[in-house]
């Protein structure tokens, strides 16, 4: 109780990453590719189809400039 529910943290972190991403001038595409991630991986993350790991948000963290704790901010 008193936490978010994990459709809440779905959707707030792809619209954390699709904000960061947009203030970078980063297409999903570019992002995908500077993170070394496939790009309809990164989409089903995008949409919350999808539960990043830990590495998988470390390497997004790492191509948008940024720690995996702001991916949560």
């Amino acid at each position: 109780e008193g936490g978010a529910s994990m459709d809440d943290l779905h959707k707030r972190l792809s619209r954390r990453i699709h904000d960061l991403a947009l203030k970078r001038k980063l297409s999903a595409n570019k992002l995908a590719d500077f993170a070394g991630i496939g790009r309809g991986y990164l989409s089903e993350v995008l949409a919350g189809k999808k539960s990043p790991t830990v590495r998988t948000l470390s390497k997004i963290a790492n191509a948008l400039d940024v720690t995996v704790k702001a991916l949560f901010e």
